[in-house]
């Protein structure tokens, strides 16, 4: 039995280990995201969000990654020789087990079961779907339009003149406005570009891609100039398989880390079970 005993609390120590480090990956993950912010205007994608949402969306994996940590040092400690508030810590260990379990799990099954039905089949089969299309097509109507005269490189006019025949532009570099994207317009509306600037902004920065149903020549809402990263499909169809193909794979992401509360889980609540049952042969736990 002491033998089972020591066996569990060097699993629990080290599984504790493995919790603790997870946490602080996902904080510096959360960081990352802060403070380079992937590529994404946040000005521009927040802004017609509520001021605690936009900071709850900034901040989401730098409170998850703490509270794991947390976790897994509660277990840290509670797993050694003798330490004070040890039932606390165990206790502490427990409960945030049992959560990022439950939560682990969860949406590991949410995730495998309808990240492949989040954006359908259909690209207009939504009704912001069709929104975002026809904001799109509006702001690809206004830049380099005569109300917008849009600046393009010397070399992007050289190797698209077809693409910008027609179009309002101006390669002078010494020009004092310089707009290389939608946003910059003078009659440019955030309010009339809502759905599109806030998920195409991301997408094209991202995922390289441009327009919704159907491709545009260049993009409209990063850099107009960018064509070396530009692949010219659809941001419907790349967003599409982003979010399934990650989907998939934060679902077993999710489901190996359910796996692993879960089964340390078990693990404190055996411990403490047979420490209750074995306290004459205490000591026996600690002496190595």
């Amino acid at each position: 039995m002491n033998t089972l005993i020591r066996f569990v609390k060097s699993l629990v120590k080290f599984s504790a280990n493995l919790i603790a480090g997870v946490g602080l990956v996902i904080v510096c993950c959360g960081l990352f995201v802060l403070y380079n912010k992937v590529g994404i205007d946040y000005q521009e994608l927040y802004h017609t969000n509520a001021e605690w949402l936009k900071t709850l969306q900034q901040y989401v994996f730098i409170i998850l990654g703490v509270l794991i940590f947390l976790t897994g040092c509660a277990g840290v400690y509670g797993s050694r020789k003798n330490p004070k508030f040890q039932k606390s810590c165990l206790m502490c260990y427990q409960i945030g087990a049992l959560t990022f379990f439950v939560l682990c799990t969860g949406l590991a099954t949410f995730t495998l079961l309808y990240s492949d039905d989040v954006f359908g089949i259909e690209c207009q089969g939504t009704a912001q779907f069709q929104k975002i299309d026809s904001q799109i097509h509006q702001a690809e109507q206004l830049l380099c339009s005569n109300p917008c005269q849009c600046y393009i490189t010397q070399e992007t006019y050289e190797n698209n003149k077809e693409i910008f025949k027609g179009k309002n532009y101006t390669t002078q570099e010494d020009s004092q406005v310089k707009i290389t994207q939608v946003q910059k317009c003078p009659s440019y509306q955030a309010d009339q570009f809502t759905a599109a600037v806030s998920i195409m902004q991301a997408a094209e920065s991202l995922l390289h891609c441009s327009g919704w149903c159907n491709p545009t020549k260049y993009y409209l809402f990063s850099d107009i100039n960018d064509f070396d990263s530009f692949i010219g499909t659809s941001c419907f169809k790349e967003t599409k398989d982003f979010v399934e193909s990650t989907g998939r794979f934060m679902g077993f992401v999710l489901f190996g880390l359910g796996i692993l509360f879960g089964m340390n889980l078990i693990m404190v609540i055996l411990l403490c079970c047979t420490k209750e049952k074995d306290r004459r042969n205490d000591h026996l736990i600690y002496d190595y």
